[in-house]
C-alpha cells in the first residue's frame, strides 16, 4: 500500500476470536459504529485443517510477526477479524470496538518474541 502526505497508508488493525457469534458482534457493531464492509475482513477456519495463511494476511497489509501468530492460531479454532481504516481517530474507534466485543490485541513485542520462538522450534522439528 503506498502512502502521500494527502493519502496516508490505512492503518491495519487486527485483533483474534474464538467465537464465531463473537466475530458476528463484532463487525456488527462496528458498521454501526460507522465503518463499511469493504474496511472489514474475518478469516478463520470452521472444520478441519487450517491451512497455511501467513502470506496471505501479509498481502492483506498484516504485519510478517503478527501473521505467522495469527496463522498459527487458527489452528486452535481461532478467528481474525481485520479493519483497514484511516489512521488516527477513526483506526482508535475501530480499535475500542474491537475491544469491547472481545477482541484479543496482542502487543507487538509479545507477537516478536513468540514468532522468533515458532521459527526455531520449526528448524527444529524438520
Amino acid at each position: 500500500m503506498f502512502a502521500t502526505k494527502s493519502n496516508p497508508a490505512p492503518a491495519v488493525l487486527t485483533g483474534l476470536l474464538w467465537d464465531t457469534f463473537g466475530v458476528a458482534d463484532a463487525i456488527a457493531a462496528l458498521m454501526r459504529g460507522g465503518f463499511s464492509e469493504y474496511e472489514i475482513d474475518a478469516l478463520g477456519v470452521l472444520c478441519g485443517r487450517a491451512p497455511d495463511l501467513t502470506d496471505l494476511l501479509f498481502s492483506m497489509g498484516v504485519e510478517r510477526e503478527r501473521a505467522i501468530f495469527y496463522n498459527d492460531c487458527f489452528a486452535d479454532g481461532a478467528m481474525l477479524l481485520i479493519v483497514c481504516t484511516k489512521p488516527g481517530r477513526r483506526a482508535r474507534n475501530a480499535l475500542n470496538i474491537m475491544r469491547q466485543h472481545g477482541c484479543i490485541v496482542p502487543a507487538h513485542k509479545e507477537l516478536s518474541e513468540y514468532a522468533a520462538t515458532l521459527s526455531s522450534q520449526r528448524r527444529k522439528n524438520r
